[in-house]
C-alpha cells in the first residue's frame, strides 16, 4: 500500500509460487530457513509473504520502493471498513516476519527488507474492539449513518473452525476435510520441531487491559488473555485426491458422484479388505515426510481388482499419512483420544469409519454436516468482544452443536495395523 493506503500491486496469494527459485539463488537464505521455522513456526516458503516481497524487491524495484504499509487479507479490509490498521496474531504469525515466541514483529527479519515494524499493522488480541464500521459501508450496506455498528478482531480460518468446535485445549484435535485435510490442535506453549515442522502459530498473547467502546453509555470490560498457541499440520491434497480420481480415473463430473458410488456400495467397501496402497501425494510428500519429489501412487495391484478397489485404497491412503501424522504428534507428548471431524470428508458414508479403524481413535462429526464451523468461531469472538459472552468457552458452549460418534471397529485394527505396515 502506498501512503495514502492505495494498492501499489495485485495481491499475491499463497498460491502464487513466483518466489520458488528465491531459495536456491540465495543460500545464505537457504542457511535461515530453519531459524526462520524457530522464530515464525514456519519454514520459508514461496506460498508466505516473505519470499513474495524478496522477489517484488527484485523484479518490481518501483513498487517496492513505495511501499508504505504491507497488508494482508483480513487487515485490509479492517482498514477498508473501520480505518484501522489491526492485525492478529494468528495471521501474524504466517507472515514470516512475526515471532511467535516473542509475540512480535521480529526486527532481525524485517531488516531483511530495511523495513521496521510500522510497515504492518498493530498486532491485537482476537476479540479485542477495532473500531466502528466508517460511514461508506453504512452507506453501502443501507445501515442508517451515524449508526455505531462495532467491529472486533477475527483470527485465522483454522482458528476459527478451532474455535467453533470447542477446540481449546490439548486435550482434542480438529481434522477439518476441504480439499486439503488439516490438523489443528491448541496449545499451551509452541511445539517447535525442525526436523518435523509443526506449522506452528500465535492464538493470544498474556494481556490484562480495560475494553472501552469509546462512550459512555456502556460498561468497561475488564479481559485478561492468557498465551495460546495453534499447531497446524496439512495434507495438501487429502481431498483433492477424491476429486483427481473421480475427473481424471474414472472420468466423472465431479466428486460429488464418487462420493455417491461410496454411498451406494458402502457395505461392501465397508468389509472389503485388499492390499492395494495409495500414497495421497499428488504435489509431493508434506509433513512428517518432507520429500516434495515423491509422486502419489496406487501400489499392489493385481489382475483380480477393480475400481472399487482403488476407491477404498484411497480413502485408506489419507488415513494412513493421518496415522504417520499422529504417531509424529504421539512422540511429541501429544495424545488426544478423540478427533473432531469435520468438512467434506466428515459427510462421507464410511470414511469416518476408515479413519476410525486405521488411527484406533473415536470420532466425532457434527449431527448437522451443513454447518460452518469459521462463522461460528467468528461469532464467538465478536460475541466474547461485544461483552455477550465472558469467555471464549462460554460462547462455544452457548452456541455448541451436536455430534454423533463413530468408534474404531475392533475386527479391522490388527488389519490395518499390517497394511499401515506397507504404508
Amino acid at each position: 500500500m502506498d501512503r495514502n493506503f492505495n494498492p501499489l500491486y495485485n495481491a499475491i496469494t499463497w498460491l502464487d509460487r513466483r518466489g520458488s527459485q528465491i531459495l536456491n539463488e540465495y543460500n545464505f537464505l537457504k542457511e535461515k530457513n530453519i531459524e526462520v521455522y524457530l522464530k515464525t513456526g514456519w519454514r520459508l516458503d514461496s506460498g508466505l509473504s516473505f519470499l513474495a516481497l524478496w522477489w517484488l524487491k527484485e523484479n518490481k524495484k518501483e513498487i517496492f520502493n513505495k511501499i508504505y504499509k504491507v497488508l494482508y487479507v483480513n487487515d485490509y479490509l479492517l482498514k477498508k471498513i473501520t480505518g484501522k490498521n489491526i492485525q492478529d496474531p494468528s495471521n501474524a504469525s504466517i507472515t514470516l516476519f512475526y515471532n511467535v515466541k516473542e509475540a512480535k514483529w521480529d526486527d532481525e527479519l524485517l531488516s531483511f527488507f530495511n523495513f521496521n515494524s510500522n510497515k504492518f499493522s498493530e498486532v491485537k488480541n482476537p476479540g479485542v474492539f477495532v473500531g466502528y464500521l466508517n460511514d461508506e459501508c453504512l452507506k453501502r450496506l443501507k445501515i442508517k449513518a451515524d449508526s455505531k455498528i462495532k467491529v472486533f478482531n477475527g483470527s485465522h480460518d483454522q482458528y476459527c473452525v478451532g474455535l467453533g468446535n470447542g477446540i481449546f485445549s490439548e486435550d482434542e484435535i480438529l481434522l477439518a476435510t476441504g480439499t486439503a485435510w488439516v490438523i489443528f490442535q491448541m496449545l499451551n506453549k509452541p511445539i517447535l520441531d525442525d526436523k518435523k515442522f509443526f506449522a506452528v502459530g500465535r492464538f493470544t498473547f498474556a494481556q490484562n487491559f480495560i475494553q472501552n467502546f469509546g462512550n459512555n453509555l456502556e460498561p468497561i470490560q475488564d479481559i485478561n488473555f492468557e498465551d495460546k498457541f495453534g499447531m497446524i499440520y496439512t495434507i495438501p491434497t487429502g481431498g483433492a485426491s477424491v476429486r483427481w480420481f473421480a475427473n481424471n480415473i474414472l472420468n466423472l463430473k465431479n466428486e460429488k458422484q464418487l462420493f455417491d458410488i461410496i454411498s451406494s456400495n458402502s457395505e461392501y467397501l465397508l468389509t472389503l479388505k485388499n492390499n492395494v496402497i495409495f500414497h495421497p501425494y499428488l504435489n509431493g510428500a508434506w509433513g512428517p515426510d518432507f520429500d516434495i519429489s515423491r509422486k502419489a501412487s496406487f501400489s499392489n495391484l493385481e489382475l483380480s481388482h477393480n475400481y472399487l478397489d482403488l476407491i477404498k485404497a484411497l480413502l485408506e491412503g489419507v488415513g494412513f499419512q493421518l496415522r504417520k501424522i499422529f504417531n509424529v504428534l504421539t512422540e511429541k507428548g501429544i495424545k488426544p483420544s478423540s478427533i473432531k471431524m469435520v468438512g467434506g470428508g466428515s459427510r462421507d458414508k464410511i470414511w469416518p469409519q476408515i479413519i476410525a479403524d486405521i488411527n484406533k481413535k473415536e470420532i466425532f462429526i457434527p449431527e448437522d454436516p451443513k454447518l460452518d464451523f469459521a462463522t461460528r468461531g467468528a461469532a464467538i469472538l465478536a460475541g466474547f468482544g461485544a461483552g455477550v459472552f465472558n469467555s471464549f468457552e462460554e460462547g462455544y458452549e452457548r452456541l455448541k452443536v451436536n455430534y454423533k460418534s463413530v468408534k474404531p471397529n475392533h475386527q479391522n485394527l490388527s488389519f490395518y495395523d499390517e497394511k499401515f505396515k506397507l504404508f
